[in-house]
């Protein structure tokens, strides 16, 4: 049986009696005896073949099984690829919305690493060795085995597993010579979903091919040879603390040859700055004076790895010219010409944004999670007369609270355990002449909004340690979710705080509210994601899809949307028309709810005019009558929409006249 037939069975509601012939299948082959190839694959049959002559213990309750120490250069392989491929497997999880999942990556040689599971599997975020020698016949194995994108129920793996009762897909992913590189694996509890993850699981190992960069010592050499050529000194520190670093560095910081450059990044960073990236700040290194600029690369569970650079102050205005910029401040941000939308609330709120920019007074965004406050910030900025200075934003949510004062404020060389050598320049120093944006304000320690207060009042700032004030010209612009004079009632913002940053406030709509935007969002991410997966055919939207979209809640607003544009065309394949089929399921459930309720008004309306037949008999009639054309009139299609048989609809159509023409 090969997968398409399983999802047959799956959609014909027989997979249960499927999985318990499975069952019979695997107990006759464990007791010696021949088993029926029309309900077990000949790749499955052959596999427990295999994992028999591996003498794998078919009884065997499931364990971790640890990867050896002298095969430590193939996981350190699988480890790179996870690191270089983080973003990628991020990206992929959240396409996923399924309610209970695993996702694993597995290497070719079996080591596979289960990165997400909410379904209690007992080898979440292990690394083990995964292969038919260790634990026999699995979804990743067969994949990685036969060379092809798999589905398997559970009772056809080898050895029982208990914690996992449904079906696992499974695809395998290549290096650019087409050599088997490793899989990629989803294992569901709901069988109902297998056909759709199984076509995810399929595309996203397209999508892995394509991108995938072979790690070799060439690519590598000529990467090198283009670093050493930059004007600025180049560091890279990987998450195990291990520095590369090209020639001009070396020079920069007078780093001579068996000196461990990790100590010499350690006068620059404190601890907590390692994970974190920095603003510009100048440092002495042998009594000259540098830029040196940080960032954060892969950021995530997985991987945090750190860019630095270092420049020679005194250079940069020779080399980035007079004023010392380089490129524009504004190259990057977003304009109002980039905020999409026709919406009387969003043009409202791009008018006052384009009032107050050519100002420098404090301006409050107010809105919820995902309807692009930090863009609408950006966009202020980049039409304002501080367009050509410096966009510094900081989320006040996702600094520990402890160093929100030293991040905003900056620090003095010894102010506290740890602090680094020269001191640190502080978010407030870093934007001034430009434009400071704090997201989540409502996040900020009471004790940092009244330092914030200050600088606000007197146009000066104040480092950690320090009793010098230093002058800074910032535009001041807030973000927030919340009611704040609702938080200043329960102690937790500063009433004096809010009315000094909130001279004007931007409301931005919620998606739901402005409906006549989405059809015009959903166009420009069909753009966006064809680029992104260089999709070449024409993509149209069926009339159901675009119904689902323009009568949904969307909690999560434009980043909502956008993730559920990614996901429908990703599942679309090599197709052209998007159908509600590829959004997820509460996107679906909602739609669904949705046409129920525009039946019950019909049938409320036509009930009313009809009382002498009263209105389960409308409402019988509507709802086969609508269900026949969403279906063309086909009548097989429609019994198996409405849950009945062919004869019901035939009986049904004689009892409704109205309905004959219909078919």
């Amino acid at each position: 049986m090969n997968a398409h037939e399983l999802f047959q069975r799956i959609s014909q509601g027989t997979e249960k009696a499927y999985l318990e012939k499975c069952r019979d299948q695997r107990e006759l082959f464990m007791k010696g005896k021949p088993v029926d190839q029309r309900i077990v694959p000949k790749g499955v049959y052959n596999s427990w073949v295999r994992s028999q002559q591996y003498g794998v213990n078919p009884f065997e309750k499931p364990c971790h099984h640890p990867i050896d120490k002298s095969r430590s250069n193939d996981l350190n392989r699988l480890i790179e690829c996870l690191e270089r491929y983080h973003f990628f497997i991020k990206h992929a999880i959240e396409l996923i919305d399924y309610e209970g999942f695993t996702f694993s990556f597995a290497a070719r040689e079996g080591f596979t690493k289960q990165i997400h599971d909410n379904i209690g599997s007992p080898f979440a975020n292990l690394i083990g060795e995964c292969s038919e020698r260790t634990v026999g016949t699995t979804t990743t194995a067969l994949a990685l085995a036969e060379n092809r994108p798999v589905a398997l129920v559970s009772p056809l793996n080898y050895q029982d597993r208990p914690y996992i009762e449904g079906v696992g897909v499974a695809a395998p992913i290549h290096d650019p010579q087409g050599e088997v590189l490793g899989a990629i694996a989803i294992g569901l509890r709901d069988c109902e979903r297998a056909q759709e993850a199984y076509w995810m699981v399929t595309y996203l190992a397209q999508v892995f091919d394509r991108l995938y960069l072979p790690i070799t010592q060439q690519h590598e050499k000529k990467i090198k040879d283009i670093i050493d050529l930059l004007p600025q000194g180049v560091a890279y520190v990987n998450h195990k603390k291990s520095v590369h670093y090209n020639e001009k560095f070396q020079t920069l910081v007078n780093l001579s040859k068996g000196k461990n450059p990790l100590k010499k990044l350690s006068e620059f960073f404190s601890q907590e700055d390692w994970d974190s990236a920095s603003a510009p700040q100048e440092i002495k290194v042998d009594g000259k004076t540098f830029i040196l600029n940080s960032s954060i690369l892969d950021e995530g569970k997985i991987v945090k790895s750190k860019v630095i650079t270092l420049e020679e102050k005194q250079l940069l205005p020779h080399r980035l010219g007079e004023n010392g910029q380089g490129l524009k401040a504004t190259d990057g941000l977003y304009s109002f010409e980039d905020i999409v939308g026709n919406s009387a609330e969003l043009n409202e709120a791009k008018s006052t944004g384009l009032n107050v920019a050519g100002t420098s007074v404090p301006v409050l965004i107010f809105g919820e999670n995902g309807t692009g406050k930090e863009m609408f910030a950006q966009a202020i900025h980049a039409a304002s007369p501080r367009r050509e200075k410096p966009f510094i934003a900081i989320n006040c949510g996702a600094i520990p609270a402890e160093l929100v004062e030293s991040e905003l404020f900056g620090y003095e060389e010894g102010s506290f355990t740890g602090a680094l050598k020269g001191g640190k320049v502080g978010k407030i120093e870093a934007a001034s002449g430009g434009t400071l944006f704090l997201d989540e304000i409502e996040s900020m320690p009471v004790q940092d909004q009244i330092k914030l207060l200050r600088v606000l009042s007197t146009g000066k700032v104040q480092k950690v340690g320090s009793t010098k004030e230093t002058p800074v010209d910032i535009r001041l612009i807030s973000a927030t979710k919340k009611d704040l004079l609702e938080e200043s009632d329960k102690g937790l913002f500063r009433e004096d705080l809010y009315f000094r940053i909130s001279t004007f406030i931007i409301e931005l709509p919620a998606l739901r509210q402005r409906r006549e935007d989405i059809l015009l969002l959903t166009k420009e991410f069909i753009e966006k994601f064809s680029r992104k997966y260089s999709l070449r055919q024409t993509i149209e939207m069926d009339q159901e899809f675009v119904d689902a979209l323009e009568n949904y809640s969307w909690r999560g607003n434009v980043r909502e949307l956008e993730h559920s544009i990614e996901r429908a065309i990703i599942l679309m394949g090599a197709g052209t028309t998007l159908k509600v089929d590829y959004l997820s399921k509460r996107i679906q459930e909602s739609y669904q709810n949705y046409q129920v309720r525009g039946l019950v008004e019909d049938v409320l309306t036509k009930g009313l005019k009809k009382q002498e037949q009263g209105l389960l008999y409308t409402a019988e009639a509507i709802i086969i009558d609508h269900v026949l054309k969403s279906v063309g009139g086909n009548v097989t299609a429609a019994a198996e929409k409405l849950g009945v048989t062919r004869k019901t609809i035939y009986n049904k159509l004689q009892e409704h006249p109205d309905l004959r023409a219909v078919k």
